[in-house]
């Protein structure tokens, strides 16, 4: 194991040299050799090219597809998917936006906001059921023991019912009667699968396996 400890990069400082170089090589060079070139990120050289009055002579031609997904996206999704799926930064991406000349409605931008909130709840929940630290500061339970116990059950053999509280035991199944009682507290119900749903089940396919929303027991 190499245990040699790399030193850290120096952050470089701007000066006049460094605008020189960006005013000769911008028409010219890409942003990221232009930034490898100055030991600094890309955002860096693009904030000083806007700061310069600096633009690509014939932006139409850049990031051709990139800008092709931009323009078709533009109303669906958020600048972070948008980068994401094209390899490029936030930044660029609101650039070539902006270049476009594309806009939202108050609506479109209320969907993406409450699409991407929605995600990110769902993210957190599934990190705190299986006791991980969250990422974000969102509160996306009152109660996290209820989340871990219910994902439990399932794990268990459990079959939940669309409420989210009724849970289904089979015949098979081995029972654990402490966290029944656990969750009994939080309001969850335990109940015996069905008969009329298991024989519908049995009748319908060769396997004695029985499924309810979705999950499937032998």
């Amino acid at each position: 194991m190499n245990t040699t400890t790399q030193p850290k990069a120096k952050r470089t400082v701007w000066g006049i040299e460094h605008d020189k170089v960006l005013q000769e090589r911008f028409h010219t060079d890409y942003i990221h050799d232009i930034a490898s070139h100055l030991c600094c990120t890309t955002s860096t050289v693009s904030r000083h090219a806007r700061l310069l009055g600096l633009r690509k002579e014939n932006p139409s031609g850049r990031n051709h597809d990139a800008r092709a997904f931009v323009e078709m996206e533009y109303p669906n999704l958020s600048y972070g998917e948008m980068a994401v799926r094209t390899g490029l930064c936030k930044n660029t991406i609101y650039l070539i936006a902006r270049e476009l000349g594309l806009s939202r409605t108050r609506e479109q931008m209320s969907a993406i906001k409450s699409r991407r909130r929605k995600e990110l709840i769902r993210s957190e929940r599934r990190r705190a059921l299986f006791g991980l630290e969250p990422r974000t500061r969102l509160k996306v339970g009152s109660n996290i023991r209820k989340i871990r116990l219910r994902g439990n059950l399932k794990r268990l053999g459990y079959l939940i019912d669309d409420d989210g509280t009724t849970f289904y035991y089979h015949a098979g199944l081995c029972r654990r009667p402490i966290r029944e009682e656990h969750g009994r507290k939080f309001g969850f119900k335990f109940m015996p699968l069905p008969t009329a749903c298991t024989e519908e089940t049995i009748n319908d396919s060769a396997s004695p396996a029985v499924s309810v929303n979705g999950q499937t027991i032998n």
